[in-house]
């Protein structure tokens, strides 16, 4: 027997000496394991995780029964059909849908329902950000979405999409997870400078999303004239709308020639407008000399917003996501230490810290004080479009850093209203809007008999001010109320865990 033979052997008598120990101790942690594991197996049978339902922490359990009818009592509706308010109203909310408005004292309550007194406080739709980002993570989606409903936000565009969204999209029309209804569109077609797609190619991952059921096609950067062209023909071929950058390498003229369904920044005009009819070398030049340019060049934004409009092209004009890109450049530190920032799920916060954060490390205060200007271009751009008929629709870009889901939404309507809009055509941009681009009218975005009663109720007029757009005292959630209470222990329960 070699020496390395005499440890293995002396090993192999012990364990022959001691087998029944170790399978009687063996036998016990199994014991242990299956206890421990009850609480989780009576979870899975009762149905709180149910088959197909995806796996992930939640802070936030959905009842397994469904909603019963809801009715606001004596509330103001603001139906964003136009700029009105019906006063003393009871609207009744059955099976998830909007199945009754009228005069307080001509409607009948259903026996049963759940009555919420609506006096002195106003019934609007729920609010869609047209420009999100889900993280294709569950856990932190699932906490990204329940931010967005504690916002008033029950409707999102999500632009980069994945099979495990479409399947979270899904469990959330089932009503198995909390969230605003999903819309979302595939992975970019194009993103450059990474990748330009060819003209074969645009037309098979086109086809593919459609057949994969996206809702939207995202493009993310620059293409050959015929790709981009073959891009339009086969999304109307295939009846899938368009979003996204500007073809920088193109400019705007083809954008409109194709009739871009819609621009997912406004500040892609900047460079595929002004930088891309400006002389050689501007991009490149210092930020004197492109400010001064710039400055030049604001006479022609009559004359391109009447360009957009002529197209039919929607805009988003993302003021808030310059906006903070801007303030993260000058100082980082109070775009952290605002008080939402803590609802942040941790994977994504990560990303907003110094040394991570891309903004914090790419932009000098300097360069942030140019981008300033810009964002004042950018303002003035949105007001020239409200002012030539173009139809925006408002989004977030959230939750890239420093731009908070849902609170981000708040921030933005308010925006709007300082570049120009009234308060009634932001809340537009954030509710009947994003319906009637989706080809959607009545689906959501009105409170209108039939529409999904996702509903939002605050304490002020939003049309007096928009400020009161934040104002909640609770949101319906196809037909499920969630009250200002509930809302908040929501949130400060996703902050407990971050």
């Amino acid at each position: 027997m070699s020496t390395m033979d005499k440890p293995r052997a002396q090993t192999g008598g012990a364990l022959r000496r001691y087998r029944w120990h170790i399978r009687a101790g063996a036998l016990l942690i199994l014991v242990v394991a299956g206890v421990a594991s009850l609480p989780v197996m009576f979870l899975y049978f009762a149905g709180g995780m149910r088959a197909g339902a995806p796996a992930a922490e939640t802070s936030f359990t959905i009842p397994a029964e469904k909603p019963g009818p809801v009715a606001f009592i004596n509330v103001t509706v603001v139906p964003m059909d136009r700029e009105r308010l019906l006063p003393g109203q009871t609207v009744v909310v059955r099976d998830g849908r909007i199945a009754e408005i009228g005069p307080a004292d001509r409607v009948r309550v259903p026996d049963g329902a759940q009555r919420i007194d609506g006096a002195g406080k106003f019934l609007l739709p729920g609010l869609t950000d047209a420009h999100f980002h889900l993280q294709a993570s569950d856990g932190t989606d699932r906490q990204l979405l329940q931010i967005l409903v504690a916002n008033g936000v029950t409707s999102i565009l999500n632009l980069y999409g994945t099979r495990s969204i479409l399947d979270l999209r899904e469990h959330v029309a089932r009503g198995e997870v909390l969230g605003p209804a999903i819309y979302t569109s595939g992975p970019y077609i194009s993103d450059a400078p990474r990748w330009q797609p060819q003209a074969e190619e645009v037309e098979r991952l086109v086809v593919e999303q459609k057949r994969a059921g996206y809702d939207l096609i995202k493009t993310h950067g620059d293409f050959s004239r015929e790709a981009f062209r073959r891009l339009f023909t086969v999304a109307r071929r295939e009846k899938i709308k368009v979003i996204g950058h500007a073809p920088r390498n193109l400019g705007v003229e083809p954008m409109f020639e194709e009739r871009m369904d819609a621009v997912a920044h406004g500040e892609e005009f900047i460079y595929a407008y002004f930088f891309f009819n400006a002389p050689p070398g501007m991009q490149q030049a210092d930020h004197e000399t492109r400010q001064r340019f710039l400055a030049g060049a604001e006479k022609r934004i009559p004359e391109l917003a009447a360009a957009t409009a002529k197209s039919g092209s929607w805009v988003v004009p993302n003021l808030v996501a310059y906006k903070m890109i801007v303030e993260q450049g000058k100082d980082l530190a109070p775009v952290l230490a605002r008080p939402e920032v803590r609802f942040v799920p941790g994977r994504v916060a990560e990303d907003w810290q110094p040394g991570r954060n891309r903004y914090d490390r790419n932009y000098t205060p300097e360069i942030a004080e140019h981008m300033t200007w810009r964002l004042n271009l950018l303002s003035k751009l949105t007001a020239a479009f409200r002012a030539a008929g173009v139809r925006l629709l408002a989004g977030t870009d959230a939750p890239i850093p420093g731009v908070v889901p849902g609170f981000s939404m708040h921030d933005e309507l308010k925006l709007l209203v300082e570049a120009g809009l009234t308060p009634y055509e932001a809340l537009r941009a954030a509710t009947a809007n994003p319906a009637e681009f989706l080809g959607r009218p009545g689906e959501f975005g009105t409170v209108a008999v039939g529409a999904r009663a996702d509903l939002l109720l605050v304490e002020g007029d939003p049309l007096r001010d928009v400020g009161n757009a934040a104002r909640r005292t609770g949101v319906l959630v196809r037909g499920r109320w969630l009250a200002e209470s509930e809302l908040r222990a929501m949130l400060e329960s996703i902050a407990a865990r971050q």
